[in-house]
């Protein structure tokens, strides 16, 4: 039944994104007109970004939560205004998974003139993934400035991924306590983030939270209220909602070079509404450095050898090829809460796999894996683009998660290194799949599909 239904959304939002594209005349050329393999992959790819970026429909293509089906698909829509100097966004999806997991989603943001003390430059445009939250026409992440404008964002989301991983809480987890549960979210929120300059920014989040705990639909293993009790999983029998707040500041440096470092600091304070037996706070601070690795190259790739070409691809200047993109993450997540406070476990941070938000962690290690309310990762990733939209990437992650702040350190910390591969269709990634060696555990191949809301 799931599937037929997953058939049918699908098969309608195609249909939707054509009957309601501004330009049916650039789908015709992309997708008919230029289809010849002889000629290369290049119409397939313009093809494929079109279905995913026309306006005001489209079709969407996104992940809901690890574990939760393999991907979703479903009408996707994104619609901008410019008034004077006011941009007026608004982004909608509704998607369902082979499983049966859905989300839906919407949100309408506004760009305003900025209130700073410095003069922020006009071509300092983040993407709309970043900025907006407009996950179908962003370029590669972190390959922007900050932005220019105020905005302000008013959005409303809601999914229910029925299969969801828990292993125990602490660093110690065994894969032996594995136990299922399934999740519904509601969320409403409101986001503000200001620029100071093209280097820094400031801003809030509030969220009201509404989260379920629901039973899983995978039959294979135990059900996590037969396995576990509220006494080892806060939060598991509770129906609580909650009142998050988070002040938070970015910077990038250099503001407008190729190699730079981004760093975000934020403390979020989750109330829990009519009692305080789950309310706590969370400091978080992470940091990210891109290192393009440019060399000088003689001739076009028509004049090189194509092994040269393959191993370094000349860029569009003809004076440089790329050996690829260096990323390295730093994260810090540390939890406080009072002697009577307890931190829900479906707010606790994860390592294995991705996280709930679709970020990769601890890569070769199983979805949640480890889970606890602190955490500490760091991470070492090369992208290596190797013919058309494939790439290859190679990783090494560290980390670890604690029960206190206190218990993080530098000591027992998990690790993996691993290998994979990533399709990006345009500037946006359609799916990346890699697995990692090291763990002490069965490795597989994990397929991943960005989340996109």
């Amino acid at each position: 039944m799931h599937r037929k239904l997953l058939q049918l959304v699908a098969i309608a939002s195609l249909f939707a994104a054509a009957a309601h594209a501004d330009d049916l005349v650039d789908l015709q050329r992309s997708c008919i007109e230029r289809g010849n393999f002889h000629k290369g992959v290049h119409w397939l790819e313009e093809c494929v970004q079109e279905l995913f970026t026309m306006s005001p429909v489209h079709v969407t293509m996104t992940s809901i939560a690890p574990g939760a089906g393999i991907g979703a698909f479903g009408p996707g829509l994104a619609k901008t205004q410019r008034i004077y100097h006011w941009d007026f966004v608004l982004t909608g999806t509704a998607a369902v998974s082979d499983d049966g997991s859905y989300v839906t989603a919407a949100q309408i943001t506004f760009g305003l003139p900025p209130a700073t003390f410095w003069r922020t430059h006009p071509d300092c445009l983040s993407s709309a993934r970043e900025k907006y939250g407009v996950y179908q026409v962003q370029r590669p992440p972190g390959e922007d400035p900050l932005d220019s404008k105020t905005s302000v964002t008013l959005g409303y989301r809601r999914f229910d991924a029925r299969e969801q991983d828990f292993y125990g809480l602490g660093p110690n987890s065994v894969l032996a306590g594995h136990a299922g549960y399934g999740l519904l979210l509601n969320e409403t929120y409101l986001r503000i983030d200001n620029p100071l300059s093209v280097w820094s920014s400031v801003g809030f989040n509030l969220s009201f939270l509404q989260p379920r705990v629901t039973s899983t639909v995978n039959t294979s293993i135990p059900q996590l209220r037969d396995a576990y009790n509220s006494t080892d999983t806060p939060g598991l029998n509770s129906r609580e909602d909650y009142m998050r707040y988070e002040p938070y500041v970015q910077f990038r440096f250099p503001a407008k070079r190729s190699l730079f470092t981004t760093l975000r600091a934020g403390y979020a304070f989750y109330e829990n509404l009519g009692t305080s037996a789950f309310s706590f706070q969370r400091l978080s601070v992470a940091s990210s450095t891109f290192i393009p690795l440019r060399v000088p190259s003689r001739g076009t790739s028509d004049h090189r050898h194509w092994i040269q070409n393959a191993v370094c691809p000349s860029m569009r200047s003809a004076k440089r090829c790329s050996l690829g993109d260096l990323k390295l993450v730093g994260v810090v997540a540390l939890a406080y809460k009072g002697a009577a406070s307890q931190v829900p476990f479906y707010f606790d941070q994860t390592l294995g796999g991705a996280d709930i938000s679709g970020n990769d962690t601890l890569r070769g290690f199983n979805d949640y894996r480890f889970r606890a309310p602190s955490s500490l990762l760091f991470q070492a990733e090369y992208r290596h683009k190797i013919w058309g939209p494939l790439g290859l990437l190679a990783f090494y992650d560290l980390g670890k998660v604690a029960l206190l702040p206190s218990d993080l350190s530098l000591d027992h910390l998990r690790h993996d290194i691993g290998l994979g591969a990533y399709l990006r269709i345009g500037n946006r990634e359609v799916i990346r799949a890699y697995v990692g060696f090291g763990t002490g555990e069965p490795y597989r191949i994990k397929p991943k599909i960005p989340v996109s809301f």
